[in-house]
Order: structure tokens, then C-alpha cells, then sequence
């Protein structure tokens, strides 16, 4: 008598249906490594902003504490900040106009940047180009395509040679000082998250005549540059670009910080 035996396997649609379903899931595997990547990588960049910033409240705060001022010598109140404007074409704001570069001197510490909009890749090179300041010490070559700078500078010339030039008429884009300055320092040096000053603002000190002391205060805007920053949109400052496949939002990020020092009074020296 002939044996039957029943040969059990999968049907083509059945190895189908296996093969799309582990499809699909690997594929959510891969898109959701791919969103917790990309939350990682924000959260990485608006802490280094954040850090970033305290750090830059602490080391404004630090120069004004340890500075003095004196209502004769800060009059018009030019001596000691100064900035300078460029145009900016954003989708926000066709025709709008942000800081470029500027100076601010403690009479201890100076402090000369370039603006996040001059190295923002979404700025036309021209642009760019015409409005990035740079920085000449004494006789040596200019420091160009810095971001924020620290100067020792007790005479306070860059400002003060600034101001100078601007009463002239002229566009400036070079802060200079003798030989007295001394030791520039990049604050904002290169990393993977790049960052700049967007906007930094100082209001007049308010002056005490029984103490002579001031209170200065202050805010500034800190961001990202290889990402579409816009400081002058409504809302949101991270913009998504028009055609959406590039991840710069991930990288992008940006805060305002506000602080307040008081000065000695006396001579600044």
C-alpha cells in the first residue's frame, strides 16, 4: 500500500505578507532612530545656546563690575557702544534691517562683533561681504571673520576711534587701537554647532551722583549660523526652508538674554 505524506511550507502569499510586514517594520525602526536622532541633535544645540549665554551674561557682567564710569568722560554715552546696520532679505521681511557688526568697551574689556547675518549662509555673499567688520591691533594684520572679541583694552580706543571715524561720513567696517590694547580673544570659536551674536543692545546707564556708581543693562540674541535663523520673523525664529528636505532646523536654535551690572564710578581708567 502507498504511503502519503503531507509536505507542510508557505505559499507565495503568505511569504508576501511576512516579507511587507518585517519591511514596514524595519522601516519604522529606521524613522523613529531617525526622530530620535534628530531630537537629540536640538536638544544638544539649544543647551550649547543656552550655555553659551549664561556664559556671555557672566563675562558681561564680570567686565562692568570690575570697570568704571564717570558721566564726564561716558557723555553721549557714544564713547562706549556703538553699531552699525546691514539689510536683510528673509521671507518675514523682504527689505529689513538687523545689527551688521558692532563695539561695546567697558573700559576694562572691549567687545567687537560680526553679526550671526554675515555668516548665515542664507545671506547674499555681497552682502555679507560688505558689511563684516574687522579688527586691526597697532600695526599687525587685521583679525577678519571673527565672531565676538574680547580685547583688553583700558583706553576704551576702539570705541572711541570708531566714533571718530563715523563722524566722518564714511562706512566703517574696521575697529582699530593702538598698541595699548592688547590680547584678542575669540569668545565664540568654531564648533559644531556654530554660534554668533544676532543682536546686542545696551541702554544708557542709569547714574547714581550720591554713589557714583551705574547700572547698565542689556540684551542680546544668540543663535546658530549654519541654519535659517531670522530674528525678525514673527514667532518663529527657526524657519523651515521652502523646499523642506534639508535637516538644518535640527541644528538650529536661538535664544534673548537680559542682564544688569553696576559700575563703580570715579575716572574710567
Amino acid at each position: 500500500m502507498r504511503k502519503i505524506v503531507n509536505k507542510s511550507g508557505f505559499t507565495i502569499l503568505e511569504l508576501a505578507l511576512a516579507m511587507a510586514f518585517i519591511s514596514f517594520l524595519l522601516l519604522s525602526i529606521g524613522f523613529v532612530s531617525v526622530q530620535i536622532a534628530h531630537v537629540y541633535q536640538k536638544g544638544v544645540t539649544v543647551k550649547l545656546v543656552n550655555s553659551n549665554g549664561r556664559e556671555l551674561v557672566e563675562e558681561f557682567s564680570r567686565a562692568i563690575t570690575a570697570s568704571r564710569y564717570s558721566p564726564s568722560v561716558d557723555e553721549g554715552f557714544e564713547y562706549t557702544f556703538s553699531v552699525a546696520e546691514m539689510p536683510v532679505e528673509t521671507v518675514s521681511s523682504p527689505s529689513g534691517k538687523a545689527q551688521a557688526h558692532g563695539a561695546f568697551c567697558t573700559g576694562k574689556y572691549s567687545y567687537i562683533w560680526n553679526s550671526g547675518y554675515v555668516f548665515n549662509p542664507d545671506t547674499a555673499p555681497e552682502i555679507a561681504k560688505a558689511n563684516m567688520a574687522s579688527f586691526k591691533l597697532g600695526d599687525n594684520s587685521p583679525i577678519e571673520k571673527f565672531r565676538l572679541l574680547r580685547v583688553n583694552d583700558p583706553g576704551r580706543e576702539i570705541c572711541i576711534n570708531y566714533a571718530k571715524d563715523l563722524e566722518s561720513g564714511v562706512s566703517v567696517t574696521e575697529y582699530h587701537a593702538s598698541d595699548k590694547a592688547s590680547n584678542p580673544t575669540e569668545l565664540f570659536p568654531p564648533s559644531e554647532s556654530e554660534l554668533a551674536l544676532y543682536d546686542l543692545v545696551f541702554y544708557k546707564p542709569s547714574y547714581d551722583s550720591d554713589s557714583g556708581a551705574a547700572l547698565f543693562s542689556g540684551s542680546f540674541i544668540i543663535g546658530t549660523i549654519n541654519s535659517s535663523v531670522d530674528i525678525l520673523a514673527s514667532g518663529n525664529f527657526c524657519t523651515n526652508p521652502p523646499d523642506r528636505f534639508r535637516t538644518d532646523f535640527v541644528y538650529c536654535s536661538i535664544n534673548k538674554f537680559n542682564f544688569a551690572a553696576r559700575a563703580t564710578g570715579g575716572i574710567s581708567s
